[in-house]
Order: structure tokens, then sequence, then C-alpha cells
């Protein structure tokens, strides 16, 4: 499955085989009621875009990968030598429809089949009166140069993705499906099937903005409050001084008006 994986930022995971893909495409109407208590349709939303996988991955790649050189093997079977065997059969040369001949008695058929001079025939298939001989056939496998855990380690790469919320992009029959999280993995080890384990991964697309960075234009320097002019302080002479010149100003204004 060389077109079907899970790409992220900083990686990629392949699984061995995708038994089962399953992508849903969903849309929501949003409703509002009325006086009568029936609901109108105002307009459609776009649901997230769903993806259901089920996916296997074994101990053994199918494809040369990290950790796993090619290596022949050779397996040996015994088997005999094909050849033509000559040998003698009666036949009666007689002839005879084949539709009536089902009707023919025992009798009849013994006198067609059984009797008359025998004539030569072969026939081509295993010679019984030749030796066994040992034959070898090469096989290509990988081996691991050091004990591996793929499985495990499959295992743990779709629980930090789902852990992480990483965003992931997923190419399935040669469709690619972007802005991807998976929201849920569930594993199966089935009886029987030791070396490898089914995974169910379930991813939801979710929804990106892009921003925007604006320039604005300078800001005028703001002017500095103008300072009020404070009032001069005045020393305890100079006040004795005022308050005397108005009650001066005071009783020269009341012996003029006497």
């Amino acid at each position: 499955m060389a077109d079907d994986l899970i790409q992220f930022d900083g990686g990629v995971l392949v699984a061995d085989m995708v038994q089962e893909g399953t992508i849903t495409d969903a849309s929501d109407l949003t409703q509002y009621p009325i006086e009568d208590g029936s609901f109108i349709s105002d307009h459609m939303v776009r649901q997230p875009q769903t993806l259901s996988l089920t996916l296997v991955q074994t101990e053994t790649p199918i494809a040369e990968t990290t950790g796993f050189a090619r290596a022949v093997q050779a397996l040996s079977y015994a088997a005999r030598t094909d050849g033509t065997q000559p040998g003698q059969a009666p036949i009666r040369q007689s002839e005879f429809r084949p539709a009536p001949l089902l009707a023919l008695s025992g009798a009849i058929q013994s006198l067609l089949f059984g009797g008359g001079p025998a004539k030569e025939v072969q026939w081509t298939g295993l010679r019984s009166d030749l030796p066994v001989t040992q034959k070898s056939l090469q096989v290509h496998v990988l081996a691991a140069n050091a004990p591996v855990a793929r499985v495990n380690a499959f295992h743990g790469a779709l629980l930090n993705l789902m852990v992480t919320a990483t965003p992931v992009i997923v190419t399935l029959k040669g469709a690619s499906y972007t802005d991807l999280v998976l929201i849920s993995v569930a594993r199966t080890d089935s009886k029987g099937q030791v070396g490898s384990a089914s995974f169910a991964v379930q991813l939801k697309q979710i929804a990106t903005v892009t921003t925007k960075t604006v320039k604005l234009p300078p800001v005028p320097a703001a002017k500095a409050p103008k300072e009020q002019a404070k009032p001069t302080e005045q020393t305890s002479a100079q006040q004795h001084q005022k308050l005397t010149s108005i009650a001066l100003q005071l009783s020269q204004g009341i012996g003029l008006q006497e």
C-alpha cells in the first residue's frame, strides 16, 4: 500500500494494509420554529469530514524498510520425474453412437469394452519406476537485523498522534484528505494471528483559519497639556498686611458714612 499513508509534520506512518476505509461527508440544515409549531429551514451547514479506517500491521513488512534486509532462503522438496509410460488396454473396434450407449445393458457394454484385441496405448504422468529426486526452491524474504516490535511501535505512533492532536494528511486510493486529527484508536489482536493486529482508526476534519497582518498608519504624538499657573503662595507677613489694609479700608468707609 505505497499510496495509503498518514503524513504529518515530521514523518509518515505507513500500514501494511488498509482493510477497510469509509469517508463520510454530511451537512445539517439549520431550522427555526414559527407560530404554528412547524420548522422552517434556514440554510445548510457543512459538517466536518470524517474518515474511518481499519489498518493492519504485521511484524514483518511487505516492502523493504529500515531494520529489515532482503535475504534468500532455499526450500527443498522431493519430486518424481515426469515421463511417458507405455501400456496395453483391451479396446473393441466397433462403431456406436454415444447417445444410445447409456441405454445398453451391462452384458452388451461388457461385450463392447471387455473383449477384443489388446491395443498398445501410452499415457503421460509421474513415472513411479524412476527414483525420487530432491529439488530446491529459492524464496526472497525480509529478515530483521535485530528484534523488532512493529505492531506495538505502530500502535504507539497512532496514540501519540491522537493525544497531541497533530493535524495529519491521509492519502487513500490516490486521494488526499487534509486537516484531519485522530479522535479514536481501537486495537484488535485476533486469535491465531500473533504476528499481526488490526487498528480501527477514526479521523475528523478540523476547521482552520488564515490570519492576516495589516499595517496601521502611525499614531500622532499626543500633545502635553498646558500647565495652569499656580497661585503664588503668600507669606504670613504678607497675609497680615493684606488683612490690615482691608480692615483699614472698612473703617474708613464706616467713618465716611457717619
